[in-house]
């Protein structure tokens, strides 16, 4: 313990972090083709990923405000005086003790009336997952916990709890293996159980031991601006997951099947956000926090530009290539055992758009952890909301006439405007970050990937038929070729280069 969480710099933390996720997002997705095998897509699986997927919705809810207010704050209360904001940080850690203990009592006693008032499931389907549901709640209630855990320790750049993190899949896929043909998808949960409640264990010793953390809550820093950010983020949070949960919600009311295709579709799209973009933005945050706290702006402005490109130049071939080749790269993945080709076309369809909503995600994230750092979060909260609430009207109307498809096409349309949105938002409280040069240098890397793409879909379209993996292969080489000649042309390679020596 005393060896293994050190402070470390930003760049080897970005490195453990997405060597870590790479680990976990690999035998996460041998989970996922375990899962399509055994169960295929069908009404057992569409409960067991809807579970899942409400948890992570619930799950970012929260974690945001740990990043946007409460990790931003302590670091102020600190830098006034040292260790200022232990106090603050330990509230927080017994409202999640609490919380987890609510989750967990209302999951045991009440599991079908609570899977009635958040899905559209039958109530034959949901008692027959009753066990499925319960397990369910005492997980979402652990996870809560560790994630904010997790937050607290890399404030301290104790970015080594990301080793932890390959625990969240290796375990459940020793589950799966050993008790799937006999208990079912439930043995997944069995897995995340153990997986949290070893990092629990193991975060509370690191404060204790590796911090000298005292959990007393005397003097914490609570101050009227504190209050107006936090209830801002959850205002703007709170409209966030009704705009996650109520597709999902109405897709749970059609054919079976439709949420295990989605479900199947974004073990793909998230994983480079889970693997890449979530992890270097999330110490690109601490960094960024650090430079607003001295008022160094143009230091903030640089690691903004520079950290989005990186990130960017990085997520468009992945985007891009899938977006084109999404048919291919599903039934490569997952036509086997009890997954039909009719599932391929369901999660093919629903990857196209995701994957749009993949390469989004990088300059959102980037844009949201500058709003945090200068801990400007109320006055975000009408720019936020206003493209969150066009969402929320949109999807119902975009998914009655469209179908489930729509859904995230309607997410990525929105995201765009988002972008507009917040240009309004950086113009009046960021002058300092250029922020239409970020966008300018992200619209000249979809250019370059778009063009790039082009000999590819020649050779798709015309070329030898073998099969998918052959097709991919040299479909891929040939992109690559033409992307790294392009990028040289753009200076796009020799920026990147840069940026990466420089970070690794």
């Amino acid at each position: 313990m005393v060896h293994l969480f050190k402070p470390t710099s930003y760049s080897f933390g970005a490195a453990l972090a997405v060597g870590a996720t790479l680990a976990w997002k690999l035998v996460s997705f041998a989970n996922a083709l375990l899962i399509a095998l055994y169960f295929g897509a069908g009404k057992t699986t569409d409960v067991y990923f809807y579970l899942i997927m409400i948890m992570g919705f619930g799950l970012t809810f929260l974690q945001r405000m740990n990043a946007a207010v409460i990790i931003p704050e302590a670091m102020a209360q600190d830098a006034k005086t040292p260790n200022g904001g232990r106090a603050l940080l330990n509230r927080f850690l017994y409202f999640y003790i609490l919380l987890a203990a609510v989750l967990t009592a209302a999951g045991f006693f009440c599991p079908v009336a609570l899977g009635k008032l958040l899905s559209r499931f039958d109530l034959a389907q949901l008692t027959a997952e009753r066990g499925l549901i319960s397990l369910g709640f005492l997980l979402f209630g652990l996870q809560l916990l560790v994630a904010y855990l997790t937050a607290v320790l890399e404030m301290y750049r104790r970015f080594t709890t990301a080793v932890f993190t390959p625990l969240n899949a290796l375990l459940p896929f020793i589950c799966l293996l050993c008790f799937g043909r006999t208990c079912g998808v439930v043995s997944m949960i069995y897995g995340f159980l153990a997986a949290n409640a070893v990092q629990a264990i193991v975060f509370l010793c690191a404060l204790k031991k590796e911090l000298n953390w005292s959990f007393g809550v005397h003097g914490a820093g609570w101050h009227k601006k504190l209050t107006a950010n936090l209830v801002s983020n959850q205002a703007i949070e709170l409209a966030n997951i009704v705009s996650s949960v109520l597709p999902l919600y109405l897709l749970s009311g059609l054919s079976a099947g439709m949420v295990s295709a989605l479900n199947y579709a974004r073990q793909l799209s998230d994983s480079p956000t889970e693997i890449f973009t979530l992890r270097v933005t999330n110490v690109s945050k601490i960094q960024l926090t650090e430079s607003a706290a001295q008022n160094a702006w143009n230091q903030l402005n640089r690691d903004f530009l520079t950290t989005q490109h990186f990130v960017l130049f990085l997520l468009t071939p992945l985007s891009v290539f899938t977006c084109f080749y999404a048919p291919e790269i599903i039934s490569l993945f997952f036509e086997r055992g009890n997954f039909t080709p009719q599932d391929v076309h369901g999660a093919a369809n629903f990857l196209r758009p995701l994957m749009a909503m993949m390469w989004f995600m990088g300059p959102i994230l980037m844009q949201n952890n500058v709003v945090a750092a200068g801990r400007k979060v109320k006055e975000s909260l009408p720019y936020a909301l206003a493209g969150i609430i066009l969402f929320i009207v949109l999807v119902p109307f975009t998914m009655s006439a469209f179908g489930a498809y729509a859904y995230p096409y309607t997410q990525a349309g929105c995201c765009a405007v988002s972008l507009y949105i917040n240009y309004l938002l950086f113009k009046k409280h960021f002058p300092q970050v250029e922020y239409v040069y970020s966008l300018r240098t992200a619209a000249r890397l979809v250019a370059v990937n778009i063009l790039a793409l082009f000999p590819s879909a020649l050779y798709a379209f015309f070329g030898p038929r073998t099969n998918g993996f052959f097709t991919l292969l040299f479909g891929g080489i040939i992109f690559l070729g033409a992307l790294w000649f392009l990028a040289r042309k753009s200076g796009d390679w020799a920026l990147f280069t840069r940026q990466f020596k420089n970070r690794f």
